[in-house]
């Protein structure tokens, strides 16, 4: 099955001929990894799928592609077609926008019309393909619209990207929806651990709701302090020096967004402060 799709940018900077070529070349190369990426969303990882520069169009810079895709069974390519292949590239952008660059509040399955229904942060619900859903969480896909719709778009002289077939557009963008092509991945939780560890205070901070900086022994980090009791005998006065160190019950949880992982610390209970130097009295 062969489908023909068209990369349109257009603005002043392309109509007088100023888009840099290097850009335009990674354009491109971004723009086939997300059809390939669309493609296997559609029809299955399995899913063989080839892009081939077709021409250039005059005036706006238009980059026609034919992709080639074929599979191992030939039943997909029987029950799906280009439209469906068409309307998930369609949707996705859709999502996209709709997501306005944040992860959703929530997914939820229909199973009425085996779509799924994606809550954005402001309560507003979009009903989309599970495909769909499958492509913008996709790593690969994430990162290359990044590449050929927020960077492209963030460029000056640069207003609108438009996907077209032969017969008709599918999916579009301006310059107020590019901070939206981004990855939204949801976090997973994959770790969550409590460990008592003596850490230097490298930082200490007494103003609400900021982390302070310690230092482990191998590593500087910043933490937050959950331990009410503590922060009051802070509020009340407590010193610290240099070197001076806090035994701790400190909770460590990993996140994974796709590829990325982050760390959050927090130190939940001060169980001991010593100080670093110990004060001479005088007489």
């Amino acid at each position: 099955m062969q489908t023909r799709l068209s990369l349109r940018y257009t603005g002043p900077a392309v109509e007088s001929g100023l888009m840099d070529v290097y850009q335009a070349s990674a354009n491109m190369i971004a723009f086939s990894e997300f059809v390939v990426a669309a493609a296997k969303s559609t029809y299955g990882d399995q899913t063989d799928a080839r892009a081939e520069v077709a021409g250039f169009g005059r005036g706006s810079f238009v980059t026609d592609i034919v992709f080639s895709m074929a599979g191992p069974a030939a039943t997909v390519f029987s029950l799906l077609t280009a439209k469906d292949f068409q309307e998930v590239i369609k949707q996705a952008f859709e999502l996209w926008k709709h997501l306005k660059g944040q992860p959703p509040k929530g997914i939820a399955h229909d199973a009425t019309s085996q779509t799924m229904k994606v809550t954005n942060n402001n309560g507003q619900i979009l009903q989309v393909r599970a495909e769909t859903v499958h492509l913008v969480f996709n790593d690969k896909a994430s990162d290359s619209v990044r590449h050929f719709v927020h960077d492209a778009l963030g460029r000056e002289g640069v207003d609108r990207i438009e996907i077209a077939t032969e017969a008709e557009p599918i999916a579009a963008a301006d310059q107020d929806d590019a901070g939206y092509f981004v990855a939204v991945r949801p976090s997973e939780t994959v770790a969550d651990t409590t460990i008592r560890m003596a850490l230097v205070i490298e930082a200490p901070v007494f103003k609400d709701d900021l982390k302070w900086r310690f230092w482990d022994g191998s590593n500087s980090f910043f933490a937050a302090i959950i331990d009410k009791e503590f922060l009051a005998r802070v509020d009340a006065g407590e010193r610290f020096g240099k070197g001076d160190m806090l035994t701790v019950d400190l909770r460590i949880v990993q996140e994974r967004s796709g590829l990325k992982i982050s760390v959050e610390r927090s130190v939940m209970k001060v169980i001991e402060h010593r100080f670093g130097q110990e004060q001479s009295k005088l007489f």
